[in-house]
């Protein structure tokens, strides 16, 4: 290994433990005084300071290893990027609606289609989704706290290491980690099912690798972590939300449909399958500009 190699090893291994060292131990405290559970009011508390400490930790390490903030993806221009920040803006509500599909087609009769159909609302569901971009946007500085790490920083790092798809393999199970003290309380799988909490982890870390992968193609294309930030922050409001909205149309989605793991899979591999679908068509679009 040469030594610029080993000098960017080190400074991702520094990163990594400013990234995961805060948000675990506060876990562990917030552990220590109301257990393994989000129904607290001190869990969002600990959600959002591990949601700043990718971004925070992306500071101190620049700082600590000198290395100063160029090329530290912190800005974007917006002429050129209308096209990318329209995509971070609507992809969520895209694999969200694929995602809601996917657990009718495989969970559900064939008449529920016909329900979901019938009973589909536009106008609400428009006023939904206005409602959800907007709040989403406002608080985008937390997605932006994870993108401005996990792609400003971690993935750009691996990418000097390693082959890129190798790289976006690494940096969604580093990712898909990460969150496994709020997956233990039950954060977005609660803790009714098989292979609790190992299967939860599982489940975040391969989606982390195909959510990663469009946020990286996202990053790279508009040489900026903002439009990812935005999009990170409309998945963690919209995506249950969405799937929710198309599919309370029929009768046929129940509280046991939805704590089903088998629900959770379908939907999370659907979503999985699109951003990656997606990812795919920003790489050969990239490659074809640079022709």
């Amino acid at each position: 290994m040469t030594n610029e190699k080993k000098l960017i090893l080190k400074r991702t291994l520094i990163y990594l433990c400013f990234s995961f060292i805060p948000p675990f131990a506060a876990a562990f405290i917030y552990v220590g005084f109301f257990g393994w559970t989000t129904e607290n009011m001190y869990y969002q508390v600990l959600a959002t300071f591990s949601m700043l400490c990718p971004a925070i930790a992306n500071v101190l390490t620049r700082i600590v290893t000198k290395e100063g903030f160029e090329n530290s993806l912190f800005k974007m221009k917006i002429k050129g990027n209308i096209r990318y920040l329209a995509l971070a803006f609507l992809m969520p509500v895209v694999y969200s609606t694929v995602s809601a599909f996917a657990a009718a087609a495989f969970m559900m009769p064939s008449d529920a289609f016909g329900e979901i159909f019938q009973n589909f609302d536009f106008w609400e569901f428009s006023s939904m989704i206005i409602y959800i971009l907007s709040v989403s946007l406002v608080v985008s500085l937390f997605g932006f706290g994870e993108e401005f790490g996990w792609r400003g920083y971690l993935t750009p790092k691996l990418e000097q290491l390693m082959p890129f798809p190798a790289a976006i393999l690494v940096s969604g199970i580093i990712w898909g980690l990460w969150h496994a003290p709020i997956i233990v309380c039950g954060h977005n799988f609660g803790k009714d099912y098989f292979l609790y909490p190992y299967m939860g982890i599982l489940l975040m870390c391969v989606f982390c690798i195909f959510m990663g992968f469009y946020f990286t193609m996202l990053t790279k294309a508009t040489n900026s972590t903002i439009p990812a930030g935005i999009a990170h922050m409309i998945n963690n409001n919209a995506f249950s939300v969405v799937t929710g909205l198309w599919l309370s149309g029929t009768q046929y989605f129940s509280e046991e449909i939805q704590s089903d793991i088998r629900y959770t899979v379908i939907v999370l591999l659907a979503a999985s399958v699109t951003c990656f679908v997606t990812g795919m068509v920003m790489t050969a679009v990239r490659k074809k500009t640079k022709q």
